[in-house]
């Protein structure tokens, strides 16, 4: 009987080690569709990563002039799970074997008012990671590199460029429920015109009133964009005023 016991405490022992190596393995496998690039550096070809303006320049480093780069550290491979940081972006920065790097389009990454920084629902950006040197009698000359096309979470924010309404006349409201802990941030088309209308969020509810009457040469009128902040990722959400009159 204590035999018998044992071996079930063992059998028990290795099916839990079993099931922690292949939860390993299942978190570590690389993504579906990723690429392996020989990048070849400046002096050898210059070879760009993915559509992105990313090379290697003569000093080993990745450069860029239209994107940013966030170095995320050693990882062990390029489907190793991170949280995405923003706040650490260059333009240019070493290339470091077992690093993962993030790759976005300055275009789609917002600077919100209280100093979070955050990146655009439904734009792509690469995930890159650096396997090891390519040399050529001893002089490095690029380097291997795996990469994959990725996408920010949504953190339950709205599409861009949703319509959430239209105001019309004085004291009009629209209210719009939001993730909770949401920022905004207004156009400068919206900042213009701020005075017009009454603009809350609260809980997660978005409020917008019209205080002044419509005017179609001097405003309030047209479309206004509010941009929407949950986490590290944004959205771009309009409201009409005066458009149905």
């Amino acid at each position: 009987m204590k035999t018998k016991h044992l071996f079930g405490i063992l059998f028990s022992f290795l099916c839990t080690i079993n099931c922690v190596s292949c939860s390993d393995n299942e978190e570590n496998k690389e993504p579906e569709g990723y690429i392996t690039l020989n990048m070849k550096n400046e002096q050898n070809g210059k070879t760009l990563l993915g559509s992105s303006d990313v090379y290697i320049n003569t000093a080993n480093n990745f450069k860029t002039s239209s994107c940013f780069i966030a170095d995320m550290g050693k990882t062990s491979g390029l489907g190793t799970p991170t949280k995405m940081l923003l706040n650490n972006l260059s333009r240019e920065t070493a290339v470091i074997s077992n690093h993962l790097y993030h790759i976005y389009d300055e275009d789609v990454i917002q600077d919100f008012p209280s100093g979070t920084r955050a990146i655009m629902i439904g734009s792509g950006y690469y995930k890159a990671y650096v396997v090891a040197p390519i040399t050529q009698e001893g002089i490095t000359t690029g380097t291997v590199v795996k990469y994959v096309l990725a996408y920010p979470e949504t953190n339950d924010l709205p599409g861009c460029g949703e319509n959430i309404g239209n105001i019309d006349y004085i004291g009009d409201c629209i209210e719009y429920r939001l993730p909770k802990n949401t920022e905004l941030y207004f156009s400068a088309y919206l900042d213009d015109d701020k005075d017009a209308f009454d603009i809350q969020i609260k809980d997660g509810v978005l409020k917008v009133t019209l205080l002044k009457s419509i005017n179609r040469i001097y405003g309030p009128y047209g479309d206004y964009t509010i941009y929407a902040r949950s986490g590290t990722t944004f959205t771009h959400i309009k409201f009409q005023a005066g458009m149905q009159q």
